[in-house]
């Protein structure tokens, strides 16, 4: 059986089954900045917003959002701007989708306090139909189960540096490919200031999928539309 997706800007959406998920938003990172006395216009919930918006006017009905791990930037606490921050976007997504599902990221520690406000579940992992959201610092067990075909992942914040000798810039890239009989989709990070970290440094992935694996993925860059660019392995 094959899963239908689409790559819409920095989001996946499945169409039969009407879920856009997105990954590594890192609400907070401003505050987290200013605590090392490091101070940017704070533009990142403005930003993310945006991004959110623009998603849904390229989707047809979406009855679930999942967001596969990293929702706040913090790791030991909840920062003001993780609480007020986060709860909007929340409100926002429930407003337009009904259902938004957590599933817990490596800096999603102490995200408790806030899903509870929210009345909202935190999940290790989110299986839907033959889908299994994680969110990439690990794998679960339960997506290798035989009635999952495609695995959906965040946390590598993948990224592509392009250009010739006179500029380069780096991209927000996807990367799909196998993992143990199962298709694999790894979303750039939503995110909006740092692009993320480049594919060529696969050494420090840190993800479930080896280096030699994730070499054979093929890259799929965020531009104004989402273009095919081959395997890693050839591009690196």
């Amino acid at each position: 059986m094959v899963i239908k997706y689409e790559f819409i800007g920095k989001a996946i959406y499945f169409p039969k089954e009407k879920i856009v998920a997105i990954s590594d938003l890192h609400i907070g990172y401003e505050d987290s900045l200013s605590s090392q006395g490091i101070f940017i216009p704070r533009r990142q919930f403005e930003e993310t917003m945006k991004d959110l918006k623009q998603t849904f006017t390229k989707t047809s009905k979406v009855n679930e959002v999942v967001i596969v791990g990293d929702l706040k930037h913090e790791f030991g606490t909840i920062t003001s701007q993780e609480w007020r921050e986060t709860r909007k976007v929340l409100d926002f997504l429930r407003e337009k989708v009904g259902r938004v599902i957590l599933v817990k990221g490596n800096h999603d520690k102490i995200l408790e306090p806030i899903a509870e406000r929210e009345e909202m579940e935190i999940k290790d992992h989110h299986t839907t139909g033959s889908i299994c959201f994680v969110h990439g610092d690990r794998l679960v067990i339960e997506c290798l189960d035989k009635d999952v075909k495609i695995i959906v992942a965040g946390h590598r914040h993948p990224a592509i540096v392009l250009g010739d000798k006179y500029k380069t810039e780096r991209y927000k890239c996807f990367l799909v490919g196998k993992y143990k009989k199962k298709q694999v989709v790894i979303l750039p990070s939503f995110f909006p200031f740092i692009e993320g970290s480049e594919i060529s440094n696969i050494e420090n992935n840190k993800m479930f999928i080896s280096e030699k694996k994730l070499k054979d993925f093929e890259v799929f860059v965020v531009g104004d539309e989402v273009y095919k660019f081959g395997k890693i392995k050839e591009i690196i």
